[in-house]
């Protein structure tokens, strides 16, 4: 094992140690890596305490994430669902911040799970996830990048989770045409347009994150069936589509296919999305007030969180309809 100080030159490699403020880390795994630098699995020396800790290469950036991240401490993270930073320290040109280490990504869990996405699922992340944005907007801050790699399990059983990276949030007074921010398919129409800019556009990525979240089904490695494989697999004849107009005609035949029953939630659920995708940020739903909404308070069914957490489980089983995909390579 070798100790990285605070002058060295060198290539963080699994066995290294970095000298924190507060302890010593040593890097047991490499978790990810992107343009910002590395995010490793670290243990604690003498401990038997985690971490996920960000290595940053431009210094200017993980101060700029760290001082962000200052702000958000000053909130509770368990309670409105951001990730907890333990602290930030530089060694040599690189900046580290020690967070904790979460369970895994909803996207990955999305891609490794064989069941439909259920409403009850859908109801606990979004609630959850509208606390972490009332809280943000209650300091001034927006994420600018919030997708489903973003959002992280804290407790698998529970399903809670936590928003993660801070790498590309700002001050919401600080927000201009020229930030950069949100990727391309979660991007708001006022940021793309080059409009005033404010911290609705975490909601209008978070309304497209569960439209994504929900309607979709399969992960890159699935393709549909062409009408003859279907008919080779199942004996059933394919029954032709009329073409969607709408977004209403969308959510009339995703009900259809699923065989979903609860109307009422379903509308409420459509009702929710529509509004966090409100093209003028003006009018677009706030964060209290989707709190507020009956999707999110279950006015409409008159179930609780506890019936919503049996109902998940019970639905964690396989695929409703394996028949209509392939891979998208033979094995």
């Amino acid at each position: 094992m070798s100790r990285i100080g605070k002058t060295e030159t060198f290539e963080l490699k699994v066995g290294h140690i970095l000298a924190g403020n507060k302890g010593d880390y040593l890097v047991e795994e490499f978790l990810g890596e992107g343009s910002y630098g590395k995010v490793a699995k670290c243990s604690k020396l003498w401990s038997q305490e985690y971490y996920a800790v960000k290595i940053m290469k431009i210094s200017r950036a993980g101060r700029k994430e760290f001082e962000t991240m200052k702000l958000i401490q000053d909130l509770d993270p368990d309670e409105n669902h951001l990730i907890k930073m333990y602290e930030c320290f530089t060694r040599r040109s690189m900046t580290c911040i020690v967070y904790e280490l979460l369970k895994v990504n909803v996207h990955d869990f999305l891609m490794n799970e064989e069941q439909l996405v259920r409403l009850c699922f859908i109801r606990v992340i979004t609630q959850q996830l509208l606390k972490a944005l009332k809280a943000l907007k209650s300091i001034g801050v927006a994420h600018c990048d919030i997708k489903l790699d973003n959002i992280m399990f804290a407790d698998l059983d529970d399903m809670n989770v936590k928003l993660i990276d801070f790498g590309l949030a700002e001050e919401a007074k600080e927000l201009s045409t020229r930030t950069r921010m949100q990727v391309t398919q979660f991007r708001a129409p006022e940021v793309i347009l080059g409009l005033p800019l404010d911290e609705s556009v975490d909601m209008w990525a978070l309304g497209m994150v569960l439209a994504s979240a929900f309607f979709t089904r399969e992960n890159s490695d699935w393709r549909l069936c062409t009408p003859e494989e279907y008919t080779e697999s199942t004996g059933e004849k394919v029954r032709r589509m009329n073409h969607v107009i709408d977004f209403d005609a969308i959510t009339d035949q995703h009900r259809n296919m699923y065989q979903m029953h609860d109307d009422d939630d379903h509308k409420a659920f459509i009702d929710l999305l529509k509004r966090m995708l409100d093209v003028n940020p003006q009018s677009r739903i706030t964060p209290s007030q989707a709190l507020e909404h009956d999707f999110i308070t279950m006015k409409t069914s008159g179930s609780a969180r506890a019936q919503t957490l049996k109902l998940y489980q019970i639905n964690m089983k396989a695929r409703d309809h394996k028949n209509i995909y392939k891979p998208t390579k033979e094995l």
